[in-house]
C-alpha cells in the first residue's frame, strides 16, 4: 500500500505539471496570432449561457448557447430550462438542491457529502470513486466528475441551465440523463459591487459580497466571497452530541478577463469552496429488526421508539423526523478547488476556443454507523480526486439562422482519485486486520481514469423554416487502479482492476418554424455512460468491473409564444430505452454498482410562463415520468416492472410574482412557490411495506412544499430587502433513504431504514446593497 501512496503523490505532481503545460500551450497557440483578428469576441466562455432579454411587457426572452452558439431558447430544438439572475434571486436560489423546485424532471438531494442528481429518471446513483454520474455537471464550462464536487453553496450566480435528455454529441461524457450547467457572473467594464446579509432561524447568518474592478482597457476583474453558519436542525438526544444538518461554509472566487485585442479574450478563473461543521448526516426512520446474536429486540417494535438490546440493555432512539440519538462526534470537511482558462479567438470565418480545467474535489466525514447512543460502530469516509480536462472547439461564425452552421471539437479528461472507508467501535475493534490499522473493517482503492473524444455537429437549412441537424461523437474511456479490503475475517483483498470501453454516439434532429413564435422539433439520439470498477472488500465480490450504460432516445417537442408573448408554452414528449443501466446496491460489501439488463423511461414535460399584466408573472412546470425496469433478476429479485429508483412519477411546480408600488418609498414584490413530488423508491427492489415494521421499506411518501417571499426595492434600486419562509407547513420531506447496511447483525445483511430529510421550515430576513 505504501508504494501506491508514493505513486499517487508522484502522479499528482505530474498532473500539476501537465496542467501548467496545457495552459501555457493554449495561451501560446491562441494568443500569438491574435493581433491579426478583426471582430469582437462576445462570449469568452463555452458553456450553455443565457441572457435575459427585456421585452416590453410579456415573457422575457432568453438567449442560450446550448449548441455552442447564441440562439433564442425558443429556437433551440432541445428540452431546456434556463433561469437567469433575477429569476433565481426571486425564487431564493442559494444551492443546487433548489433546482428540484425550479424545473421539471429533475431531482437533487444529498446523502452525507455526496450529491445525487437525477434527470428523467437517470442520474449519479453510483457514489463510488470508480463510477461516473449519468447527469453531466459543468461549472463554468468545466466538467466535474465527482458527486462531492457538485455539492456547494451557490453565490454570484449568472444563470443555471438544465438540458434534459441525452446530450452525447456536444456535452458528451456521461450525459445519458442530461446536463446541468452552472454559470457564474463574469467581469464587466463597470466598477460595481454588492453585499448582502441574511439572518434566520437556527441562528443562521450569511454574508456575501462581490466586487467588479475594471483595471485598464482590455483588463477587468471580479472577486466574490461568502461566509455562512447555521445550527443543525436535527436534534440529538445524547447530551453533548453533535447536531446534524448545520452549515459552516465559506468560499472565494476570482475572475480575470483579458482582452488585448478586439477579437481575442482570455478568462482566467479560480474558485475555492469549503463546507464544514457536522453537515448532512442520516438518521433512523425505523427501529432495528430482530437478531439472534445478542443484539435483539426485547419485543415487538413500537412506533417512535427503538428498543434494540445491546448486551441486554435496551437501546432507545427517537425515530421522529429531525430527531436522533448518536454518541459519535460526526463531522464533514468538503472542499472544491477549481482553476480554469477559457480562451477565444475570432478568426473571421471561424472562431477557435480552448477550455482548460483543473478540479480538486475532496471530502472527509465521520458518521455514527449504528445511529444510536451505543458505540457499536463509526464510519470514517474520505475521498480525494484531481481532474484535468482540455477541450478545443472550432465553430463556424455564421449566424444561427444561416443556411449552414457547424462545430468541430476534441476533448481530453484525466482523473486520479482514491477513496477509503473504515469502521471502528465495539463491534469492530476486536477484529484483526492484515494492515495493522486501528480499524476492524477497511476497504478502498485508487483509481485512474482517462477519456478522450472527438465530436462534430452541423445544421443545414434547406428552407427558411426547416432545419436539419446531425452530430457525431467518438469516446474512448480507460480506468485502472487497485482495490484493497480487510473485512471481518479472511480473505483480505488487494488487487488490480482495469477496464476500457469505446463508443460512437450520434444525434439527428429536424425542426420546423411554423411561425416566428412557434417551433416544432423531433430528434433521435444515442448516449453512452462509461463502465466502471467497484471497490471490493474481499475477493468474494465478483463484479469488480461493470459495463457501460447505453441509451437510445426519441423526443418530440413544441415551443410557442402566444398573445404578443404574454404566454409561453413549451412541451416535450420522449421515450428512452436503456441497455446495461447502471444502478447501486448498498449491502454487506458496501456500495456496489451493477448492470440491469435494461429499462424504459418515457414521459411528458410541460413548462408555462404567463404575464397577463405588467405587474403579474405566473409560471408552472410539470412532468409525468414512467420509468420501469425490463424483466430481469438481480440479487435473486425480479425487477421487471419495478420503478427506476429516485424517480417520482409526478412533479409539479407552480409560482406567482406580483409587483406593487410603494410610491416614493420604492417598489415591492410578493412571490409564492408551490411544489409537489409524488412517492419515490430509493432502491431498485421497490420494497413498499408500510414503515415502521421490521420488514422495512425503501419508499418515500409524496410531499408538498410551499415557499413565500416578500421583497422591497428602494427607488434607486440600490437597496433590496427580503423576508422569506420556506417549507412553511414544516413537512418532513425525504431527501434520501437506504437500508441493507452490512454492519447490522440481521440475517441477510439487512438493517433499519436510514434517511436524510430536506430542511424543515426556515425563515429569515435578507438585506442587500448594490453600488
Amino acid at each position: 500500500m505504501t508504494s501506491e501512496r508514493i505513486a499517487t503523490h508522484a502522479q499528482s505532481g505530474r498532473n500539476v505539471a501537465l496542467l501548467k503545460a496545457s495552459l501555457a500551450a493554449s495561451v501560446c497557440f491562441f494568443a500569438s496570432p491574435a493581433v491579426h483578428a478583426q471582430e469582437v469576441v462576445a462570449e469568452p466562455a463555452d458553456t450553455a449561457t443565457t441572457e435575459e432579454v427585456t421585452t416590453s411587457g410579456g415573457v422575457e426572452d432568453i438567449v442560450v448557447t446550448a449548441q455552442k452558439r447564441s440562439e433564442s431558447l425558443q429556437k433551440v430544438p432541445i428540452a431546456i430550462s434556463a433561469l437567469g439572475t433575477e429569476a433565481l434571486e426571486t425564487r431564493g436560489f442559494d444551492s443546487l438542491s433548489s433546482l428540484t423546485k425550479l424545473a421539471p424532471s429533475i431531482q437533487l438531494s444529498n446523502f452525507g457529502p455526496l450529491a445525487y442528481v437525477t434527470l428523467r429518471g437517470i442520474g449519479n446513483e453510483n457514489s463510488t470513486a470508480g463510477g461516473d454520474p449519468g447527469v453531466a455537471f459543468h461549472f463554468d464550462g468545466i466538467y466535474i466528475g465527482r458527486p462531492v464536487g457538485t455539492l456547494f453553496s451557490a453565490f454570484d450566480t449568472e444563470r443555471v441551465e438544465i438540458l434534459r435528455g441525452p446530450q452525447g454529441t456536444l456535452y458528451g461524457r456521461n450525459a445519458t440523463g442530461g446536463s446541468v450547467n452552472y454559470i457564474t457572473k463574469k467581469p464587466s467594464s463597470d466598477f460595481e459591487g454588492n453585499v448582502d446579509v441574511t439572518v434566520g432561524n437556527y441562528d443562521m447568518w450569511r454574508l456575501r459580497g462581490a466586487l467588479n474592478i475594471p483595471v485598464a482597457d482590455g483588463l477587468s476583474t471580479r472577486f466574490v466571497a461568502f461566509r455562512e453558519k447555521r445550527d443543525g436542525f436535527t436534534h440529538n438526544s445524547v447530551a453533548g452530541g453533535t447536531e446534524a444538518n448545520d452549515a459552516d461554509n465559506y468560499g472565494f472566487r476570482g475572475h480575470i478577463l483579458i482582452e488585448p485585442t478586439a477579437n481575442f479574450s482570455a478568462l482566467l478563473s479560480g474558485t475555492f469552496i469549503h463546507s464544514g461543521g457536522v453537515g448532512s448526516q442520516p438518521e433512523l426512520r425505523t427501529p432495528y429488526p430482530g437478531s439472534t446474536t445478542g443484539q435483539n429486540l426485547a419485543g415487538p417494535p413500537i412506533p417512535g421508539t427503538n428498543n434494540y438490546l445491546v448486551n441486554g440493555v435496551p437501546l432507545v432512539n427517537d425515530l421522529r423526523p429531525f430527531h436522533e440519538g448518536k454518541d459519535i462526534a460526526e463531522f464533514q470537511r468538503n472542499e472544491l478547488l477549481l482553476f480554469s482558462a477559457n480562451l477565444e479567438w475570432d478568426l473571421g470565418p471561424v472562431t477557435a476556443k480552448s477550455i482548460t480545467g483543473y478540479v480538486k474535489p475532496t471530502f472527509r466525514t465521520r458518521q455514527d454507523a449504528d445511529f444510536s447512543p451505543k458505540n457499536l460502530g463509526s464510519l470514517n469516509l474520505s475521498e480525494r480526486a484531481k481532474q484535468l480536462s482540455q477541450e478545443v472547439q472550432l465553430l463556424s461564425n455564421a449566424s444561427a439562422t444561416a443556411p449552414f452552421t457547424w462545430i468541430l471539437g476534441a476533448y481530453y479528461f484525466h482523473e486520479k482519485g482514491s477513496r477509503e472507508s473504515s469502521y471502528r467501535g465495539s463491534r469492530y475493534d476486536v477484529i484483526a486486520n492484515a494492515n495493522n490499522r486501528p480499524y476492524g473493517f477497511v476497504f478502498g482503492g485508487n483509481i485512474t481514469s482517462e477519456s478522450y473524444a472527438a465530436f462534430g455537429q452541423a445544421t443545414v437549412r434547406p428552407t427558411d423554416n426547416l432545419s436539419l441537424t446531425g452530430g457525431l461523437r467518438y469516446t474512448h474511456d480507460e480506468k485502472r487502479g487497485n482495490n484493497y479490503g480487510f473485512q471481518f475475517a479472511p480473505p483480505a483483498y488487494d488487487g488490480p482492476v482495469a477496464g476500457s470501453w469505446q463508443r460512437v454516439t450520434y444525434r439527428i434532429a429536424a425542426d420546423y418554424q411554423f411561425t416566428p413564435d412557434i417551433l416544432a422539433y423531433a430528434s433521435y439520439s444515442t448516449g453512452y455512460k462509461s463502465g466502471g470498477v467497484n471497490q471490493a472488500i474481499n475477493s468474494l465480490v465478483t463484479n469488480a468491473v461493470y459495463d457501460p450504460e447505453y441509451v437510445k432516445a426519441i423526443e418530440v417537442g413544441l415551443k410557442s409564444q402566444l398573445f404578443d408573448r404574454r404566454l409561453q408554452v413549451n412541451t416535450s414528449l420522449y421515450r428512452n430505452k436503456y441497455d446495461n443501466l447502471q444502478f447501486q446496491i448498498f449491502g454487506p460489501f458496501g456500495p456496489q454498482a451493477f448492470n440491469a439488463e435494461g429499462a424504459t423511461v418515457q414521459g411528458i414535460e410541460l413548462e408555462i410562463q404567463a404575464a397577463p399584466t405588467d405587474w403579474l408573472h405566473l409560471d408552472a412546470s410539470g412532468a409525468y415520468t414512467d420509468a420501469t425496469f425490463d424483466a430481469q433478476v438481480v440479487q435473486g429479485v425480479q425487477l421487471g416492472g419495478n420503478r427506476v429508483q429516485r424517480t417520482p412519477e409526478w412533479t409539479v411546480n407552480l409560482g406567482a410574482s406580483a409587483d406593487f408600488s410603494l410610491g416614493s418609498l420604492g417598489d415591492g414584490r410578493l412571490r409564492a412557490d408551490y411544489s409537489y413530488t409524488s412517492s419515490i423508491f430509493y432502491t431498485a427492489f421497490n420494497r413498499d411495506t408500510a414503515f415502521p415494521t421490521p420488514a422495512g421499506s425503501d419508499l418515500a411518501p409524496r410531499y408538498n412544499n410551499v415557499d413565500l417571499r416578500l421583497f422591497y426595492y428602494s427607488p434607486d434600486k440600490r437597496w433590496t430587502g427580503e423576508i422569506f419562509a420556506t417549507n412553511i407547513f414544516n413537512t418532513a420531506q425525504v431527501g434520501n433513504l437506504f437500508r441493507g447496511i452490512g454492519f447490522t447483525d440481521v440475517p441477510g445483511g439487512g438493517g433499519p431504514e436510514v434517511v436524510s430529510y430536506k430542511p424543515p421550515r426556515m425563515y429569515g430576513v435578507r438585506v442587500a446593497f448594490a453600488f
